[in-house]
């Protein structure tokens, strides 16, 4: 098994995020400078092999920006470091339709498309659920990203975290209708609201095809997650920026301790839950 630290959620713009307002910027030059930091993971300094990268979040959603220009400056840095970065376009599926969608295929190679991101907090919406209002609207508007998602092989994330249109287990019913979809639940909804990591691990215990993100989950509750789901579906994630890597995958290795700070995780669990399981969804090479 390759021991290898791969982060499948990092955030970078040149400029102040105009949404969210983190800055004043966080470029390609900062991330690759902490990927290459020294890490300590049982004993070992590692740093981070692989990432992958989404734009500004705000980009995606003010000042009606397209597709290219919401995502510029992530594509010249996937240009420039190759070798080292992985895309995850941000879709709004709100104002980006299928003549937009068509552009990800091509950027599939070029680009390490790996995954495709949506965010329904940021653009105002809600999943599919299982009633036919507003579910109807809804359909026409998310389930082409996921049929994008299952004609390219490539898992999809969703942001959850706040009440109302990012709660978890909202995430059940198109994760039934695209069942061979891996679905990553980002923050296992733990960012703004910590309790909903327990109802993700719910949805993740009951759907096969539901993996969780660490990113903002607390020790406690990853615990629950590796006693619930086992180690095979947990994700780390660094939601960098904001959040560094550092003290990310501290929370995760340290799963490797015995109890109550930890469960006792073998070497191989903890290096599939930081590198392994990202790799093989998003077919990374490690």
């Amino acid at each position: 098994m390759a021991y290898t630290i791969v982060d499948p959620h990092c955030h970078i713009i040149p400029h102040r995020e105009p949404v969210w307002g983190w800055g004043p910027r966080f470029t390609v030059e900062q991330l690759i400078a902490m990927m290459d930091r020294d890490y300590e993971v049982m004993g070992e300094i590692k740093h981070v092999e692989k990432a992958v990268v989404m734009t500004g979040l705000g980009l995606t959603s003010v000042d009606h920006r397209g597709l290219v220009e919401a995502h510029e400056y992530v594509l010249e840095s996937i240009k420039k470091y190759s070798d080292r970065l992985y895309f995850n376009p941000v879709i709004n599926p709100r104002s980006w339709r299928s003549d937009q969608l068509e552009l990800i295929w091509e950027w599939k190679d070029e680009y390490n498309v790996c995954m495709l991101k949506l965010h329904p907090s940021m653009h105002n919406y809600s999943l599919p659920g299982y009633a036919p209002f507003p579910t109807d609207e809804s359909k026409e508007i998310v389930y082409p990203v996921f049929e994008l998602a299952r004609a390219m092989k490539v898992p999809m994330m969703i942001h959850m975290g706040e009440s109302p249109y990012s709660i978890p287990a909202q995430i059940a019913p198109v994760a039934e209708t695209f069942s061979d979809v891996p679905i990553i639940c980002a923050h296992s909804g733990a960012n703004n609201i910590p309790s909903y990591a327990v109802d993700a691990i719910l949805l993740a215990r009951t759907h096969d095809n539901i993996f969780l993100g660490t990113s903002w989950v607390q020790m406690p509750e990853l615990v629950q997650m590796y006693y619930a789901i086992g180690p095979n579906k947990i994700i780390y994630e660094s939601d960098c920026s904001p959040q560094a890597m550092g003290q990310t995958l501290r929370m995760v290795t340290n799963l490797h301790l015995p109890p109550p700070l930890g469960v006792g995780a073998l070497k191989d669990e903890v290096y599939r839950m930081i590198g392994k399981n990202a790799a093989e969804l998003c077919q990374i090479p490690i």
